[in-house]
């Protein structure tokens, strides 16, 4: 499906085919909307991870600008250069473990903690050396958004009839046809949560057992 099926479905499900209430800019809005929606609610979409640099006393790193959601940070050991996780803090938590912890504690060695403030990752203790692709960076992406009506739409063919029921939803309420428009969201709410199960029982070796007691045979 790419975005004028979305048009098409939506204005016509609505009842505008003409697009006379309901525009194309408002459904274009409504996509991009719709698919970080989904992915903040389906954390199995758009998987991704990132390298950068560490530099010897360094504190400071980047997230990638693509980030929507922050899985884990992992940090390359030296010499075996295996990445191992570390440990997220709040900014709370971050200021009270570590006294001194904006670059004026002489700690320096192995980063074991992380926060993010303003954006940015702040490690802790410093980085003693600096390595290449020290830092992997798992997270989910931001999908790519729509521009026009021949762009393909951005998260996997399953969740397309999810989008076009979150976009009826926007446009019910826009049209200030409230149940409706919470109908539609309770049904796009379901598929999503159908759809989640199905996304964790693929990451999980074994499908659930049913196990039959003596006392179910009486």
């Amino acid at each position: 499906m790419i975005t004028s099926d979305v048009m098409t479905r939506v204005k016509r499900q609505f009842g505008d085919e003409s697009g006379v209430q309901v525009i194309d800019a408002d459904i274009i809005r409504w996509i991009n909307d719709g698919q970080r929606h989904i992915v903040t609610q389906n954390e199995g979409l758009l998987e991704k991870s990132a390298y950068t640099n560490t530099v010897a006393l360094q504190q400071d790193y980047s997230l990638p600008i693509d980030l929507l959601i922050l899985r884990s940070i992992h940090l390359k050991d030296q010499p075996s250069a295996s990445y191992f996780s570390i440990k997220y803090h709040t900014f709370n938590e971050f200021d009270q473990i570590v006294d001194g912890w904006d670059q004026t504690a002489s700690d320096r060695g192995y980063p074991t903690i992380y926060t993010i403030y303003a954006g940015i990752i702040k490690l802790f203790p410093l980085p003693e050396i600096s390595q290449t692709n020290g830092l992997k960076i798992y997270y989910n992406r931001v999908p790519v958004d729509v521009v026009d009506s021949t762009s393909a739409l951005d998260v996997p063919l399953l969740y397309h009839e999810p989008l076009v029921k979150y976009c009826l939803q926007q446009a019910y309420e826009m049209d200030e046809d409230f149940d409706k428009s919470q109908a539609k969201a309770a049904e796009m709410n379901a598929d999503l949560s159908l759809l989640r199960g199905r996304d964790d029982w693929k990451k999980q070796d074994l499908y659930p057992t049913i196990t039959i007691l003596a006392e179910d045979w009486i």
